[in-house]
């Protein structure tokens, strides 16, 4: 991973986090990850 930038990596998992999931009834890992956060406060 060393031969790729920050920035690169940070886009590259953007990417895969703003990507709907069957498995998650086409949301994102990243509502979903809001979900649960929210339910906690």
């Amino acid at each position: 991973l060393s031969g790729y930038s920050q920035a690169k990596l940070d886009a590259v998992a953007r990417e895969l986090n703003e990507r709907p999931r069957q498995t998650l009834n086409f949301e994102t890992p990243a509502e979903r990850f809001q979900q649960c956060v929210a339910l906690t406060g």
